[in-house]
This record gives structure tokens, sequence and C-alpha cells, in this order.
């Protein structure tokens, strides 16, 4: 085995370093019922989920049609930013970026989320000091999830090879394809197994499986 060639690891935050998937799927059941909708279970929400997430949407039973997206989305987003913050982390997230920033890895957090929230996200589960930058979405400058990866990536120089995107869905791995870089996905977030099997990329059970895969590899090019 060979190590690795990653210098930078691009996180995606929600699903992947936020464990706030049960939340979503509790808002979206919340919106269902008052509109007199069946709710979905947690697996069905995340078989069904997808980007864009208007298809998410129609997928769970909201009829766009009567009722336009953009109101539909506003009531999700002023429900999930009033709670967010009582999600917790991923398990031994704080232990996993610290010892893979200590190991050498220069570390971002590569997200769709808006700039603000995503900065007092990371700020409210002291997460700060291991990411060398947030790389969100502001309403003045928004080319989106891959436009915004791949604009950082031409500003530093960085050689694509050099860096790895690590998310929960298949989005994910789309994006990574389209902005040249590897990408590997963890269970526990927004997909399940058998979407994120699709995308024939490494798949691991958690953050600590990816977290020794990647000081293995650092100790591995060291000889120690």
């Amino acid at each position: 085995m060979q190590p690795l060639s990653y210098e930078v690891i691009l996180w995606d935050w929600n699903g992947t370093l936020l464990s706030d998937s049960e939340f979503c799927s509790t808002i979206i059941n919340g919106m269902l019922r008052r509109r007199g909708l069946a709710e979905r279970s947690l697996e069905e929400h995340a078989r069904l989920f997808d980007f864009p997430v208007i298809v998410y949407y129609e997928r769970v039973g909201f009829d766009l049609d009567k009722e336009p997206f953009e109101v539909t989305s506003q009531e999700f987003i002023d429900a999930y930013y009033s709670g967010v913050e009582k999600c917790p982390l991923k398990q031994a997230c704080d232990v996993v970026l610290n010892s893979l920033k200590a190991a050498g890895y220069r570390q971002l957090i590569l997200s769709a989320s808006h700039q603000d929230h995503l900065e007092k996200q990371v700020t409210h589960y002291g997460l700060m000091e291991y990411f060398e930058e947030l790389l969100g979405i502001d309403t003045v400058h928004a080319p989106g999830k891959t436009g915004r990866g791949h604009e950082w990536i031409v500003e530093s120089g960085i050689e694509p090879a050099r860096v790895l995107l690590i998310g929960d869905t298949v989005h994910d791995s789309e994006v990574a394809e389209k902005m040249g870089i590897d990408c590997w996905l963890v269970l526990g977030g927004h997909h399940p197994l058998e979407r994120l099997t699709e995308t024939g990329r490494r798949i691991f059970n958690d953050i600590t499986e990816v977290q020794a895969e990647l000081l293995d590899s650092v100790q591995m090019e060291t000889g120690t």
C-alpha cells in the first residue's frame, strides 16, 4: 500500500461533521403533518433526500403546484436555524479534527450553507481553530458549492490531486467530480449505504475510520 497524496481535506458540514439528519427529517415531518400529508420514516427521508432540494420536497409529498417552493423552503430554513445548534457533532469530531491538524493536514469546510450561518455554527461548537478557512455561500457572491470549492483551489494554487472531499451524500461525490478531486463518503448522514454505493467511492462507517486511514498514510510516508 502506497501513502496517500492528500494535503488538503475539504469537510462537508451538514451530515458529515454535524449530526443534523434526524433534526431535518423531524422538521419536514412537522411541515407535512400541518398540511395533512403523510409523514416519512427516517429511512425514507434518507432514501428520498436529493439535490436540488426541490426534488426532495416533491418526493416526500409536498404539492409545489399549490404552494410555491420558496414558501415551503423558507419555513424549513426558519425552523432549522432556530434549533440546529442543539444538534450534536459526530462522535469524536473534535478528536478527529485535532489529530489530523496535528498530523499536518490542512482542513477546510466546504458547505452549501450561508457563510454567516456556517461561521456561527462552527464557532458555536468551538471548532474554528481546526480550519484554515470556511467556504460557505454568501448572497453577494454565490457560485454554489462546486464553484466555491473550485475558486479556492484556483486561488490557492493547490493541485487537485492533493485535495480530498469528505461528505455524506451522492451530491458530495458529484461536487468532487466536477472539481476534479477525490471524495470519500461516510455513513450516518443524509444518504444511506445503498445511495452512497451508487457513486463507486470509498465508504466509511464514521469519521474515526477516515481519521485512521489518513493517519496511517502519514505514518507510512514518514516511516514512524
